[in-house]
C-alpha cells in the first residue's frame, strides 16, 4: 500500500492539474458565451496576435462534437478534482478504477495534442486557456500513472522493481511538464 505522503503528493499534482484545467475550461466557456452575444467582444485571453483565444474559440475545431470542447473540460476536470480530493482523504480505489481513469485521461491527452496541432498549424494562434487545460491533462495523466505504478509496487516483493517504480513515479510529473513545454515551444516556433 502506498504511503499516505506519496498519495497526497499524487493527489496534489492531480488537484493542481484538475483545478487549472477546470478554471481554464470555465473561462473559455464564459468567453464563448460572451462572443455569441457580442461578435466584437474581446476575450480575456487575447494577449497578442499569436496568443489569441478568439480565433480559436470561433474555429470549427473548438466544437468538435457540436458543442464547445470547453464543456467537456468542465465535466472531466470536475471528476478529477473529486478523485484528487479522495486521494487526500486516503480513499483506496481498485486497480480497475485507475485503469479506466488512465484510459479516459489518455484520450484527453490525445485530444489535447490534436487540438494543439490544430491551433498552432491550422488556426495559427495559441490559446492561453487551452494551454492551461493541456497542462492540466498532463498533470492528471502523470498522477494516474503514478497511482497505477504504486499499486503495482505494492503487489511485488522484488525490491529492485519497487525501487525502479518509485524512481519512475518521481520523475513522471517532471517529464510531462517538460514534454508540454516542448509542445508549446514548438507551437510558438511554428506559428506564422
Amino acid at each position: 500500500m502506498p504511503t499516505l505522503t506519496a498519495r497526497k503528493f499524487t493527489g496534489a499534482f492531480m488537484l493542481i492539474g484538475s483545478v487549472a484545467g477546470f478554471v481554464a475550461s470555465f473561462l473559455l466557456t464564459i468567453d464563448k458565451l460572451k462572443l455569441l452575444k457580442d461578435a466584437n467582444f474581446v476575450p480575456s485571453c487575447n494577449i497578442s496576435e499569436t496568443l489569441s483565444c478568439k480565433s480559436v474559440i470561433l474555429s470549427k475545431q473548438a466544437e468538435v462534437f457540436g458543442f464547445p470542447n470547453s464543456l467537456i473540460g468542465i465535466g472531466a476536470f470536475a471528476i478529477f478534482i473529486v478523485i484528487a480530493v479522495a486521494l487526500f482523504a486516503d480513499i483506496q480505489f481498485p486497480a480497475w478504477f485507475w485503469k479506466i481513469a488512465l484510459f479516459g485521461v489518455a484520450l484527453s491527452v490525445l485530444f489535447s495534442h490534436w487540438l494543439a496541432y490544430q491551433t498552432t498549424f491550422v488556426i495559427g494562434a495559441l490559446c492561453p486557456y487551452c494551454m492551461v487545460a493541456w497542462f492540466g491533462t498532463f498533470l492528471i495523466l502523470s498522477s494516474v500513472i503514478q497511482e497505477l505504478l504504486r499499486l503495482k509496487s505494492a503487489n511485488t516483493e522484488d525490491l529492485n522493481q519497487k525501487a525502479s517504480i518509485v524512481t519512475i513515479t518521481g520523475f513522471m510529473p517532471i517529464f510531462h511538464v517538460l514534454w508540454l513545454g516542448l509542445v508549446i515551444g514548438a507551437g510558438f516556433a511554428g506559428v506564422n
